[in-house]
């Protein structure tokens, strides 16, 4: 098909490749078949691609612009994708029914306008409250399109080890108001859990909010994040102790090194209680929970997963990532009809892998359920194992639900007598059942936005009101800024002069720029004077 304003083709004989100014209008032609079999394309891509394919050069400002003209065409306005949002609504609650989706607005000088979007699907619900532990990890990412919202969401870990959806929604930003309204939504969800662990990193108005609705939660912060804040005020080798800490089981071991941190500086103390006063050490987990993450990584993860798509307008956004955990549930679910046994098998497996390289420890039995385990390494140390309740010393075994290199070396002084079935030793969180359990759900399919209810609302709900400073002009940055700890803005980064090709600055502060004119004017103003 020929588009009228298609190109203007100028013949380079030099080249051999075919020279052209295309039009924007040309490229998003191309671009929108492009776009249908994978919506994360990105415009380099695409670029090249089309060059390869029809032998032109391309402007990577046109070809961006030609797909965000495909994607508007495509996948429709930004506006429109707000106005539709009340229609997906009615779609999602007409196919999974029991599934919650809840749209908050706002009104300014007599208009409608989005603020908040919260999702949880039914077999998500379900899925968490009958196969995963009692443990959800909260945290929000920046939405790269037109619209700078936070994409919320709420995860929780199956038998596995592997990121489990619960929900997730939009919000405005990281403050106190908009985080109480998503964990209102999250309590309306999986209700009030008599155990119940929330994992956040450093954002206070999410801590307030949890500790508002969720009184009777074991909260916990990310102790990557606190470290790193550590670091901004307090330097010296000593204060490294606080990773053995955080990875102590036994509070003694934890306030061992805990008093050699707090000698080190008085201002240490009234630092950690003011402004990190969650949990992020082992010790002070709830055993019953059997999980014993100290960062958020888990919310990473799906922050990860989603990375390449939140540039779509809202609706479309909504309903990819609701695509994406329809085929995570159907591929898991397949997983878990192929598991045979009580417990899963990478969990035995693992254990198995472990017992073999335990020859430091030498155990004892003084039953067939109880014996003493000593550590050849540290003649000093001793613990002492109850395989009926599934008890250590060490307290590992407590705290995971899986037994530990102790518990491990004393299954083998028993495997030695006789038969020991190792899945008798692992918790329920860590069988077939759970997993099954938590992917049971099928999450329903949805038509096109064509087929949608219609949505009498009222109203024309318009996209948010813009929040802070005005949007720059150009493209949205992708990759987030990174911050100081990890390379970002350090001092010292590896930064590349322009002038003098040297690492460690840049063209601006080149050594061989010399004096600064207005600094030897002044310096002959003052001799003068």
């Amino acid at each position: 098909m020929v588009v009228k304003h298609q190109m203007e083709h100028i013949c380079s004989s030099t080249s051999g490749k075919v020279t052209s100014m295309t039009s924007q209008s040309w490229v998003a032609d191309k671009a929108v078949a492009m776009l249908k079999k994978d919506p994360t394309v990105v415009a380099v891509k695409i670029l090249k691609d089309l060059q390869d394919e029809h032998h032109v050069t391309l402007n990577y400002h046109t070809v961006w612009k030609g797909k965000q003209k495909a994607a508007t065409g495509l996948y429709g306005s930004w506006e429109e994708s707000f106005r539709m949002l009340y229609n997906y609504k009615a779609e999602i609650e007409l196919r999974s029914s029991g599934s919650i989706v809840e749209i908050d607005t706002t009104t300014h000088e007599g208009e409608v306008h989005f603020s908040k979007l919260f999702i949880a699907f039914k077999p998500c619900i379900d899925g968490f409250v009958n196969g995963c532990r009692p443990y959800i990890s909260i945290d929000s990412t920046h939405l790269n399109g037109k619209w700078n919202g936070q994409l919320a969401i709420v995860t929780a870990l199956d038998g596995h080890n592997w990121m489990f959806p619960v929900a997730y929604g939009f919000i405005e930003s990281e403050n106190g108001d908009n985080w109480a309204w998503f964990m209102n939504q999250v309590k309306k969800a999986i209700g009030d859990p008599p155990v119940l662990v929330v994992c956040t990193d450093a954002c206070k108005g999410l801590e307030n909010a949890v500790k508002k609705v969720f009184p009777q939660a074991e909260q916990r912060e990310c102790f990557r994040h606190m470290w790193h804040n550590f670091q901004k005020y307090f330097h010296g080798d000593v204060f490294g102790r606080l990773w053995p800490a955080a990875r102590a089981y036994r509070p003694e071991e934890y306030q061992h090194h805990m008093a050699k941190v707090f000698d080190a500086s008085e201002k240490v103390y009234p630092y950690l209680r003011d402004y990190h006063n969650l949990l992020w050490m082992w010790c002070m987990f709830n055993p019953a929970i059997k999980c014993d993450y100290i960062n958020n990584n888990l919310a990473e993860c799906f922050n990860a997963w989603v990375r390449d798509i939140k540039d779509l307008p809202i609706v479309q956004l909504a309903d990819k990532i609701r695509e994406m955990i329809m085929e995570l549930f159907r591929k898991r679910r397949m997983i878990g009809e192929r598991f045979t046994g009580i417990i899963l098998p990478f969990v035995i497996h693992q254990l198995n892998a472990k017992t073999r390289g335990l020859g430091h420890l030498k155990a004892k039995a003084s039953a067939d359920w109880s014996g003493e385990v000593k550590n050849a390494y540290k003649e000093d140390e001793r613990h002492v194992v109850k395989t009926l309740t599934h008890e250590c010393t060490c307290l590992q075994w407590q705290h995971t639900g899986k037994p530990c290199d102790h518990a491990l070396a004393f299954i083998n002084v028993l495997q030695a007598r006789n038969f020991v079935n190792m899945e008798d030793y692992v918790h329920e969180y860590y069988s077939v059942s759970r997993f099954r359990a938590a992917y049971e759900g099928v999450i329903e399919p949805l038509t096109d936005k064509n087929q949608w209810p219609h949505v009498d609302t009222g109203f024309v709900l318009r996209p948010p009101i813009p929040i802070g400073k005005k949007k720059g002009a150009g493209r949205t940055r992708k990759q987030r800024i990174k911050s100081w700890w990890e390379g970002g803005s350090r001092k010292g980064s590896l930064n590349k002069c322009r002038k003098c090709g040297e690492v460690g600055h840049r063209e601006a502060g080149c050594p061989q720029n010399g004096t600064n004119k207005r600094y030897i004017v002044v310096l002959v103003a003052v001799f003068y004077l």
